[in-house]
């Protein structure tokens, strides 16, 4: 089992012992679960170290050192960890029955509203232009298609486009719950 795995054990024997004690092979899940944690902990920092409209200062230059290198490459493992372990890991109390986690997640997730948001404020920009990366970024955290983005972002009106793709919205965050609560 690796650090990920021990960490969520962890976790898990602290706040939902009764979860892990029906679990057939605690051993086994939590190796499994932490290989697929650092799995995705190195994607996603692989990409935010190279995706400059994700993190700040990605530009390299001939002044850059090994040392500001090095410190670009531990920030984006860090952030990625965390995000990672959010995810898959930390769930608030992992022994509620799944009705009740859904209904304390739903009350604490993100609203669709920070969406039309986005979307209008892109539209709204000087030079409305988004990268494809951006966009793969928000379908993935959103778990949309990259193809609604685009017709959110296309949409005369973005309130209506919503509430005119209602379904996709609510399939998304049913994957998006099903994520935390794994």
């Amino acid at each position: 089992m690796n650090q990920y795995g021990a960490r969520a054990l962890e976790h898990w024997r602290r706040y939902a012992p009764d979860r892990v004690a029906e679990l057939e092979s605690p051993e086994a899940f939590f190796t499994d679960l932490g290989a697929e944690i650092a799995g995705q902990v190195s994607e996603l920092a692989a990409r935010l170290e190279n995706n400059p409209a994700l993190m700040l200062e990605m530009t390299r230059s001939s002044e850059q050192t090994y040392l500001h290198d090095a410190a670009r490459r531990m920030t984006a493992r860090r952030i990625a960890e965390e995000v990672v372990m959010n995810q898959l890991a930390w769930v608030h109390d992992p022994s509620l029955p799944l009705e009740q986690a859904r209904e304390e997640w739903e009350q604490t997730r993100p609203a669709d509203e920070n969406l039309i948001v986005w979307a209008e404020r892109t539209q709204d920009a000087p030079y409305p232009v988004h990268s494809s990366a951006e966009l793969e970024e928000k379908a993935t955290e959103w778990a949309l298609p990259v193809e609604f983005l685009e017709g959110l972002l296309a949409a005369e009106i973005p309130r209506q486009y919503m509430e005119a793709h209602a379904d996709v919205l609510a399939e998304a965050a049913t994957i998006r719950f099903l994520r935390e609560v794994r």
